[in-house]
């Protein structure tokens, strides 16, 4: 990415829009950004234009656009896409190329090529791109990443993600866009696995080889429109196995179709020691951080306060999270400066892995997880 190591603050409010209307857009987006006072959301987008105006309605004028297209060329300074992975990459290009700061949900895109495409366009221009795992944002996870790179743990044997949740536990759920494999290219392990190997790369490091398995559960499901019953394509439950470049073990199980033990979960493990997080339904920060030496028994880590900034407002994990997301986002944009991640560049890399599953998936083998 092109960006100069220092620039004066901006003089003017940064102009975001959103492109998708759905529940993440307002449950997360929306609080987080219009609670930061040099933001102004000045547009949502969404072919539901009753959603799209229900949404709007909860900012200050904010106005509705059929599509993003027609948004970016109100004038932006940043965009926000929340909409289906089918549509990332034409809206995402169309924002780099309008020289629009990005912040695009995951996954990047639905291919490594159209991944690739976004990543190699956005090294090339002056703006500032940003993946929505919003996990890298969770207090306690930044204090892990501390501990981590402080050596907490030595040198790290193995790490841990999985992810139980019930969003079409029941068969009688009706179909959504994401199970079909056309618009996504995988079920839970895209939606929900993304994250885990997300972190793992933060953690720990790049991963050279996958393998995986994964079940669907319920075969078809009622179209919610036309009420006939649509096969399903993709995972209701995936699982692998990947070998870390430096000789690491990882284990990663998600699913979309269980009743949830803990939720999210990660643990580090390595020669000194065992970092452990997960989330929770309790409150501050909703979210548990722990360690356990050689010489003791799992202890609760204190979250410190350096790393709870700006989530005074906080009520869920998604306000906590997002918080940070948009904080960062918006101090990236208005300082100039390079971002932290993650960006573009760390979307591709998931994708790469991401691919990796897939092709395990299908061809039952260790899959190598390719880097360009």
């Amino acid at each position: 990415m092109i960006l100069p190591s220092t620039s004066e603050p901006r003089s003017h409010r940064i102009r975001i829009g959103i492109a998708g209307a759905g529940l993440w857009a307002e449950r997360a987006h929306v609080p987080s950004f219009s609670r930061l006072p040099e933001i102004d959301i000045v547009g949502v987008a969404d072919p539901d234009q009753n959603r799209a105006a229900s949404l709007a309605d909860r900012v200050s004028g904010c106005k509705v656009f059929r599509d993003a297209h027609t948004m970016l060329s109100a004038g932006l300074d940043a965009i926000i896409i929340a909409t289906p992975e089918d549509t990332h990459y034409a809206v995402a290009r169309a924002a780099i190329e309008s020289g629009v700061h990005v912040l695009c949900e995951k996954p990047l895109a639905r291919t490594v090529d159209e991944a690739r495409g976004l990543a190699e366009l956005a090294a090339r221009s002056n703006v500032i791109t940003k993946i929505g795992f919003v996990l890298r944002y969770s207090p306690a996870m930044r204090q892990l990443k501390q501990l981590v790179d402080s050596g907490y743990t030595g040198k790290i044997h193995s790490f841990v993600f999985s992810n139980n949740f019930p969003q079409f536990f029941f068969p009688s759920e009706p179909f959504h866009w994401v199970m079909d494999a056309a618009r996504t290219g995988g079920g839970a392990f895209m939606e929900y696995g993304c994250h885990g190997l997300d972190l793992a790369r933060w953690l720990v490091g790049e991963i050279d080889e996958i393998c995986a398995n994964a079940v669907t559960l319920v075969q078809e499901r009622a179209d919610p429109v036309s009420g006939a019953m649509r096969r399903i394509t993709v995972d209701d439950i995936c699982s692998w196995l990947g070998r870390f470049e430096d000789g690491a073990e990882g284990q990663f199980h998600v699913s979309w179709s269980s009743l949830p033990s803990f939720g999210f979960q990660v643990a580090v493990s390595g020669e000194k020691g065992t970092l452990g997080w997960r989330m929770t339904k309790s409150w501050p920060f909703a979210e548990v951080l722990g360690c356990r030496d050689p010489d003791g028994e799992f202890q609760p880590i204190s979250i410190d306060e350096a790393f709870t900034e700006g989530t005074d407002g906080a009520a869920t994990w998604r306000d906590c999270f997002a918080a940070g997301q948009a904080r960062r986002f918006r101090d990236e944009i208005a300082s100039g400066r390079i971002p932290e991640g993650p960006d573009f560049a760390d979307g591709l890399a998931n994708q790469f892995a991401l691919e990796a599953i897939s092709r395990s998936l299908n061809d039952r083998c260790w899959i190598s997880v390719e880097r360009r």
